[in-house]
């Protein structure tokens, strides 16, 4: 008989349950449609849909955000459900929650405006600052030091978009600061206040890299036109023969200019990751500066062996149009040793190529033995006969004298 009694009881309790159940999604639902017509009359969809949140069915952003008012308009109406089912606990819990995030609306509130305005104020700065720089000519700055680039990629593309970040970051913080969401806020302000002290390094670098970018071109440039005016590149043509077809465009004065171009901004590349405090990069870049005496004088090497293989080549078929053969043989002999002379500098297995020099020479010395001994029989043995009998001759004269 109780049993039926609490359930009698109950029925009251269920039925104003369901009632303020439909209660709920009745003002939930005309929450979610005042908030999509809202929306749409202030054509926000455009802003929203930048956000990238959408609904599945629709895929609309505004309907997405009128489905997050209609849940949060009925949750608020869970408690009273709960508590009209007798579930306290449930209640309590729902409760909580929901006075927490009430207690958070005007703070997130305040960090969305702060947001927003934030975000307009550096993206009408970003629209303003772009087309005055190049009002400004500050991108033939980039022409000058001889990077070529996209549109996007301009120095005054750059600068607008440094300066719309360093805009955003206080107003993130702020943003951050104004939620007090320390779980989420204190890491991000830390994250924040390391990028915003490491700012001013970034710029030493970047200013370090564009200066180093200038001077290089204008060292590469003013080094290539000195050696082209004083006739590098002629009196290298005359030693290998001008009409060369290898070689007749090879420019040595252009070669030496890129090389000390590339040098100078690799010096400047290694300042610049000193300052950002990359040590790895740092030290590579350390490394490679300190084998580049070695690269320098290999390749000094490598040049003077063409030079002078091409000179050999060219005088040996002018005089000799027949001797093909051995033109070529010289030619690629001394190309031979001098890429040996190459490896040894620049340390490359050095053991072995001191052991293969040493075969190669130990080899030629050989064939030149074997080529004189078995095809200069004759002439050998003539020259021998001759000195004995100079000697025989020398002998009789002075026992004659005596």
């Amino acid at each position: 008989m109780s049993y039926f009694s609490s359930i009698i009881d109950g029925i009251p309790r269920v039925i104003s349950a369901v009632i303020l159940l439909l209660i709920a999604f009745a003002v939930a639902s005309i929450v979610k449609y005042l908030v999509v017509q809202a929306l749409k009359k202030i054509n926000a969809e455009k802003y929203t849909d930048k956000l990238g949140i959408t609904d599945e069915k629709t895929g609309s952003s505004v309907e997405f955000l009128g489905k997050l008012a209609f849940l949060i308009v009925f949750v608020l109406f869970l408690t009273g459900v709960f508590e009209k089912l007798g579930m306290d606990r449930a209640s309590a819990s729902i409760s909580s929650m929901v006075s927490q995030f009430v207690n958070y609306i005007p703070n997130i509130i305040a960090a969305v405006i702060i947001l927003v305005i934030g975000i307009f104020v550096a993206n009408l700065i970003r629209q303003v600052l772009n087309p005055l720089l190049k009002k400004l000519n500050v991108d033939k700055i980039q022409e000058k030091a001889g990077i070529g680039t996209s549109e996007g990629a301009l120095i005054s593309s750059v600068i607008s978009n440094i300066v719309y970040v360093l805009i955003l970051i206080p107003v993130i913080i702020a943003s951050l600061h104004v939620l007090n969401i320390k779980a989420i806020s204190e890491p991000a302000l830390g994250m924040l206040n390391k990028i915003v002290l490491f700012l001013p390094n970034i710029l030493v670098a970047v200013i370090i890299l564009v200066i180093g970018a200038i001077i290089a071109r204008i060292v590469g440039k003013l080094l290539t036109s000195i050696l082209s005016g004083v006739g590098t590149d002629e009196i290298i043509k005359k030693a290998i023969g001008s009409d060369s077809p290898k070689l007749q465009n090879l420019s040595l004065s252009k070669v030496i200019g890129e090389a000390v171009r590339y040098i100078i901004v690799l010096l400047f590349v290694v300042e610049a990751a000193n300052v950002l405090e990359l040590e790895v990069l740092q030290l590579a870049g350390e490394s490679v500066i300190a084998y580049l005496p070695l690269v320098i004088s290999a390749l000094i090497i490598l040049v003077l062996a063409l030079i002078l293989t091409t000179w050999l080549e060219n005088v040996i078929l002018k005089n000799f149009p027949k001797a093909k053969a051995f033109a070529y043989a010289a030619k690629y002999t001394i190309l031979a040793f001098a890429v040996l002379m190459m490896l040894n500098q620049l340390g490359v297995a050095a053991y072995i190529v001191n052991r293969a020099f040493l075969i190669i020479l130990g080899s030629f010395a050989v064939a030149f033995a074997l080529a004189f001994g078995l095809g200069g029989r004759e002439f050998a043995s003539n020259i021998l006969s001759k000195a004995e009998k100079q000697i025989d001759k020398a002998i009789t004269d002075k026992k004659e004298e005596s």
